[in-house]
């Protein structure tokens, strides 16, 4: 029986593998399931007026806040959001967007050289969602920001300059100007300091060479019982590495450290040493795929950062004493670890794992598809859901809801958010931009199936299982246990099952051929009533006994 502090302590676990899909949106409820499939509700936005009058917010870096600027530059992008009051979660700020469960107001323009004293302008010409500064009319809160740190993902980075909250009040009546103060510099996240916690960092010799210039690798690694002990019953111990979700970082090992030390955990958690992984880049989640936008991840991972941390932390250096784990991007991730380098990882649990099908990519199909906007109906193409009943289904935020998000906080397509994060990941770089090349044209939605077929389809990984089931089929069966809410937020759903469709259809033509398949502990399950936040949860509180079994049968636990 978990006792209530257990309990507590496992849900900052799964929140510690959770991202943006996942816990940066509101949790949402389990409701029963039913046939048919839910519903999506689409809620039709009114026509807009014609602009009327002429708005501006005006932001400016004080004098009196100039050391804030410090060494790094003026250049960057100004960004400025506004959240109506009513849509703010407790300790929630405008700065925490995009919401997904409620879209709120953004706007940016560039900046090429801020200095104390001046002031940036953001009027008709700023980059606008979900409507241009003079449509807005109502009371706000507002938040902006100095974007210009280009080595780590998002708006909120360290070294980024903030102004406090403040409130404002826009009409569509008569011109409104607001003003607001840059006082805040972002610090470097918080590292917190227990006896079973250790933070690792090291410069990889790969990914600085491809980047030319000093790229760090860090993790949290949370320590079990005995790790400390000159006198307990081993020296070496086994590794569970932890991909975070979208937005998580490798700072959520404080929560796991946590958990470890907390009383009682032994008889429920597995007792090995866990080391979250640090997923960030600059253009995002780089999922440790090795891509010429975000360098090697992959092969400095699996070539330098697990032997540095085997040495550091007396780990069991084999395969089998390696398990890797991951939800939303991080279960992509883990997996995608898991099939491409199963020399390194011996058993992988990946929870509402990013798309694995490409022709069922969340909502819609990459191959077949015209536009990720809109379907051959013309029909907006939802990307964020949360349940209303048993057979209905809210939509919250359309893929062109999300795509314009993206526009304002990355113009060049470099935001580090999901759509843009996906071309870092698997689109070679433009030869003019330098950048990834984007997948869909970002105002019209319109698909590059160019860019599908020949860049995105290499990491199908549905596709792939059907390409080469002798190499995949095998690992599928005997290391990875892969788990997905039917109801998922995202509809992550739809490509976890095209996976399982491929894996039986592969399996089934080997069998009939009179190959011989392990039959091992692996499954790919889509749970009833589970949505993506549910899910994260509940695979945890599974797979802690799973992975237990799994180490004790090869006497690691």
């Amino acid at each position: 029986m978990l006792t209530p502090d257990i309990r507590r302590v496992l849900h900052m676990l799964a929140v510690a593998y959770t991202g943006m899909y996942g816990s940066a949106v509101a949790q949402v409820p389990q409701v029963p399931s039913a046939q048919p499939a839910p519903v999506a509700v689409d809620a039709p936005r009114p026509k807009a007026p014609a602009i009327p009058v002429k708005d501006v917010i005006r932001v400016t870096l004080p004098k009196e806040s100039a050391a804030i600027l410090g060494t790094e530059g003026g250049a960057g992008r100004m960004i400025v959001f506004l959240a109506a009051e009513s849509t703010l979660q407790p300790g929630d700020e405008p700065l925490d967007a995009p919401f997904f469960d409620d879209p709120q107001p953004m706007y940016s323009v560039a900046v090429s050289d801020l200095a104390p004293g001046s002031t940036v302008t953001l009027g008709a010409d700023a980059i606008a969602f979900p409507e241009p500064i003079a449509m807005l009319d109502g009371t706000y809160r507002i938040q902006a920001v100095f974007d210009r740190n280009q080595t780590e993902r998002g708006h909120i980075a360290p070294g980024n300059l903030v102004s406090a909250v403040s409130t404002v009040t826009f009409s569509r009546d008569h011109p409104d100007v607001h003003d607001v103060a840059l006082t805040i510099r972002m610090p470097e996240p918080d590292r917190p300091q227990e006896p079973n916690l250790r933070w690792f960092e090291m410069k990889s010799a790969l990914l600085s060479r491809a980047a030319g210039r000093d790229v760090m690798m860090r993790a949290g690694v949370a320590l079990p019982t005995g790790w400390d002990d000159p006198n307990f019953r081993r020296r070496m111990f086994p590794a569970i590495y932890v991909v975070p979700g979208f937005g998580g970082r490798y700072t959520g090992a404080s929560g796991i450290a946590h958990m470890l030390a907390t009383p009682g955990t032994r008889e429920v958690m597995p007792q090995a040493v866990w080391i979250v992984l640090d997923p960030e880049s600059g253009l995002g989640h780089h999922g440790f795929v090795d891509s010429p936008a975000n360098g090697p991840w992959a092969r400095a991972l699996t070539e330098e950062f697990i032997p540095a941390l085997e040495r550091q932390f007396r780990l069991i250096s084999r395969a089998d004493a390696r398990i890797i784990t991951g939800h939303s991007s991080g279960g992509w991730s883990s997996l995608w670890l898991q099939l491409t380098h199963p020399e390194t990882f011996g058993a992988c649990f990946s929870s509402s794992p990013d798309p694995l099908d490409f022709s069922k990519f969340q909502a819609g199909d990459l191959y077949a598809d015209t536009s990720i906007f809109t379907d051959s109906d013309g029909k907006e193409r939802p990307s964020y859901r949360v349940p209303l009943t048993k057979q209905f289904d809210k939509v919250r935020m359309t893929v062109r809801d999300e795509a314009a998000m993206e526009r304002v906080l990355g113009p060049a397509r470099n935001s580090g958010e999901q759509w843009d994060a996906w071309s870092a990941m698997w689109s070679t770089l433009d030869p003019v931009t330098k950048l990834p090349r984007p997948m869909f044209e970002t105002v019209t939605g319109t698909i590059d199936h160019g860019v599908v077929r020949n860049e995105w389809a290499r990491f199908d990984i549905a596709a792939l299982v059907r390409a080469d089931p002798t190499h995949y089929v095998p690992i599928l069966r005997e290391r990875v246990r892969l788990l997905c809410g039917a109801r998922d937020s995202y509809f992550l759903d739809r490509g976890v099952q095209g996976l399982k469709d491929a894996l039986l259809a592969a399996t089934a033509a080997m069998q009939a051929t009179g190959q011989m398949l392990p039959d091992g502990p692996g499954y790919v399950e889509i749970v009833p009533d589970e949505t993506h936040d549910t899910m994260g949860m509940a695979s945890r509180l599974r797979w802690n006994a799973e992975m237990r079994a799994y180490l004790n049968s090869r006497k690691l636990d």
